[in-house]
């Protein structure tokens, strides 16, 4: 986190082409295979970034930028007391000859809204998409994780 406490920073590194990864950020159909039953995404800037799947489990914004195989960002929103498109996420890819290194930064998120984003990204979302990218199926999807943690279910 930053001093102010609003903003999320990670990294991990992903042993697939950035190629892979960016697919799998951008792509409908590969993001269905570790983000959401329902993906909408048109990452031309302005473009719609809207994923569901369980009842009532959201998350809406439009992307703002999208550079291949290098940079994804995207407003984000709808969960985890976030109206629609209220904060930014940011992805980095690094490629280098081990595969690539992704830099997330999650940011203008309320102060009460960190933590659980941050544990979301760390346990859910970075991890799974690691494991789509490296040839592994999740076990879930990251909204149906969302769902289960809401139900009490972890």
């Amino acid at each position: 986190m930053n001093d102010d406490g609003r903003e999320v920073r990670l990294e991990v590194r992903i042993d697939a082409s950035a190629e892979t990864v960016y697919a799998l950020l951008t792509d409908a159909t590969q993001m269905k295979t570790w983000l959401a039953e329902l993906v909408d995404a048109d990452t031309t800037p302005g473009g719609v970034f809207r994923i569901s799947g369980p009842p009532g489990v959201s998350i809406e914004g439009t992307y703002l930028e999208a550079v291949p195989n290098r940079k994804v960002v995207f407003t984000w929103g709808g969960v985890e007391g976030l109206e629609p498109g209220q904060s930014t996420v940011e992805i980095l890819l690094e490629a280098d000859a081990a595969g690539t290194l992704v830099r997330l930064r999650h940011y203008g998120l309320p102060g009460d809204a960190v933590e659980s984003h941050r544990l979301g990204w760390i346990n859910s979302g970075l991890a799974k998409l690691k494991d789509a990218a490296e040839g592994r199926k999740p076990a879930r999807l990251c909204l149906s994780d969302l769902a289960a943690q809401r139900e009490g279910l972890g």
